[in-house]
């Protein structure tokens, strides 16, 4: 069988040695656009985590955790089983499961590696792929061919480094690509940059989750902005987001004055105003107080 367009054969279990979140979470992300597959993921992280990198509204998430909270689901085998044979008998669809380390040190490596192989049967003929996200090196050499066995390794697929638009919010424009590497002043932090504006009638919820996460690579506390994602009204998450957008826009001309305070010689000065800046707090100080330098 081939792979398919989503890079996975069905059917399957698959094992991936975790090096990156923010590679790994990107790849859910990307994939979770294809509204003809259902996307599961089982995170260590809480939502309000994963709310930093991909969208909950095309990602059902559970947070694997003892705390007993809504959107949580127990390190317990026989939870994460129930889970995933109800999931995979409707739709086509791939799921990712953390959290293999903690499973083995609670339950021991026989009794995940059998809930592992009853997945796996699970899934015959069915149009699912699941993978088990496991920190690298927890196996002894025995374990990991036994794991290996049932679970194939796999890896992000490595696509040409080309820059990537996001969806048009109107017919001639387009937020920027997001950088996987923002470029850094000559003190070392993040530099701001201007990013075009978003029209009311272009507004939507994914729009502004991914502004967020523009902003939030350029080191901004944009916190304030988040309540916007959960508004039922574009109406009134507009309102929250423009008024976030207009202090990253005013932290974003405070911040090209402090590259001249920079080049002055004032670093410790710059550093202390940037941290300000970049907390979207106290900008009448640090400007006066630019003023007061230059």
């Amino acid at each position: 069988m081939s792979m398919t367009d989503s890079d996975f054969e069905i059917g399957k279990t698959y094992t991936y040695d975790l090096e990156s979140d923010s590679e790994y979470l990107g790849y859910i992300d990307k994939i979770s656009r294809d509204d003809d597959k259902h996307h599961l993921l089982v995170s260590r992280l809480p939502q309000r985590r994963l709310l930093e990198h991909i969208d909950l509204d095309k990602v059902e998430t559970y947070w694997i955790t003892t705390q007993d909270v809504a959107g949580s689901i127990q390190p317990s085998l026989d939870q994460l089983e129930d889970l995933l044979v109800k999931r995979v008998q409707n739709h086509i669809g791939i799921a990712f499961i953390e959290g293999i380390e903690w499973l083995v040190s609670l339950h021991g490596f026989s009794s995940v590696l059998n809930f592992v192989m009853r997945v796996k049967d699970s899934l015959h003929r069915k149009a699912w792929s699941v993978i088990f996200v496991v920190t690298p090196g927890i196996f002894s050499d025995i374990e990991f061919a036994k794991w290996n066995r049932e679970s194939v390794a796999w890896t992000i697929p490595k696509r040409d480094n080309k820059p990537e638009i996001m969806a048009d919010y109107t017919e001639t424009q387009s937020i920027e690509p997001e950088p996987s590497e923002m470029p850094l002043s000559e003190d070392g932090s993040s530099k701001l940059a201007f990013l075009i504006r978003i029209p009311r009638e272009g507004y939507s919820k994914e729009i502004a989750r991914r502004r967020i996460l523009q902003w939030r690579r350029m080191g901004l506390d944009v916190s304030e902005a988040e309540p916007a994602l959960f508004m039922e009204s574009d109406d009134m998450g507009y309102e929250i987001y423009k008024s976030v957008e207009e202090k990253v826009r005013t932290a974003v001309e405070l911040d090209n004055r402090l590259d001249l305070l920079l080049e002055k010689g004032f670093k410790s000065d710059v550093t202390k105003l940037r941290f300000r800046v970049r907390q979207l707090t106290g900008f009448d100080e640090v400007e006066a107080r630019i003023n007061e330098l230059i």
